[in-house]
């Protein structure tokens, strides 16, 4: 990958975006690191499609300044569009054509594009090459979305939902295939509404609500900042009497008792010490990034 574009791969300082009298970004600050997975993510309506055609180059800010690999994408020329590859959620093909087809009126859009067969390899469709579009599955046909944006040897990798309408197993095949090439130093800028695949796939994640980006980080981080509980439960047959002065509530759907903690550690050795035997089928949930990633959207709204 070709590195000698600045410190950073995606550098947006202070983007606005105005459609009249509707303010699409407001003020966008985004950083993205070479060699680095990053997850946009918001409600629809929240400017992400905006911010991507400002990356793309499709639409320019009204103020501020964006740079992808170095270049003011508005002015960006072939040879930095050659970088880029994009794949977008849906994707047009016709269909009668075979996959070795598309391959090459995909190489032919490119100056020094990858051979066919290095196309194939890389998304595991080598012998899928005679395959006409129409039969592929899913997750072979995303596979082959994946090679098309990959023929320009591209530093940087858009991609916009990925994963959408996918079986578990061509889910995660898919990941493990992004992992691989942010391995061989891609960088990728992913959408998504699969919080599972941020989990997955994220070194980096922002939040955009109503046109700035809310909250940055890692999942890790993220997940301790949102201050959400994790959650202990357990069943018990002692007396109420002895389990509420713990603070647990009985779910009086299951049965269970359950405790929200900050500490699980101390918790469950105070629950242990005060029923002792009387303890069975002891829980632990800890927040997930959904829950974090819909307790900011929640926090953001009630404040908007």
């Amino acid at each position: 990958m070709d590195t000698t574009y600045l410190s950073h791969a995606i550098d947006v300082q202070d983007a606005v975006v105005r459609y009249g009298d509707v303010t699409a970004l407001d003020g966008v600050d985004l950083q993205v690191e070479p060699g680095q997975v990053t997850a946009l993510l918001g409600p629809n309506g929240a400017g992400k499609t905006t911010l991507v055609d400002c990356l793309e180059g499709f639409r320019r800010p009204t103020s501020g300044t964006v740079r992808v690999l170095g270049i003011d994408p508005w002015r960006a020329g072939t040879r930095w569009r050659d970088r880029i590859g994009v794949v977008l959620q849906d994707t047009r093909m016709d269909a009668d054509l075979t996959v070795a087809e598309f391959v090459a009126m995909t190489r032919g859009w490119y100056a020094d594009p990858l051979r066919a067969d290095e196309i194939l390899s890389a998304v595991g469709l080598t012998g899928l090459a005679d395959r006409r579009v129409h039969k592929l599955s899913g997750g072979e046909r995303r596979r082959l979305d994946l090679g098309l944006a990959l023929a320009g040897r591209p530093d940087l990798l858009f991609l916009d939902e990925p994963t959408t309408g996918l079986d578990p197993n061509a889910r995660r095949e898919l990941w493990e295939l992004l992992s691989g090439l942010r391995s061989q130093g891609h960088t990728i800028l992913l959408t998504s509404h699969d919080m599972h695949e941020v989990e997955a796939l994220a070194d980096q994640v922002a939040v955009l609500i109503g046109g700035r980006i809310r909250a940055e980080g890692t999942v890790a981080q993220m997940r301790e900042q949102s201050g959400l509980p994790a959650t202990v439960s357990f069943v018990s047959s002692a007396d109420p009497a002895r389990i509420t002065p713990l603070g647990a509530e009985r779910d009086e759907r299951t049965g269970r008792w359950q405790l929200r903690t900050d500490d699980t550690t101390d918790t469950l050795r105070r629950v242990t010490a005060a029923l002792g035997e009387d303890v069975m089928d002891v829980q632990l949930r800890t927040p997930t990034f959904e829950d974090v990633y819909l307790t900011l959207l929640g926090r953001k709204e009630a404040h908007s």
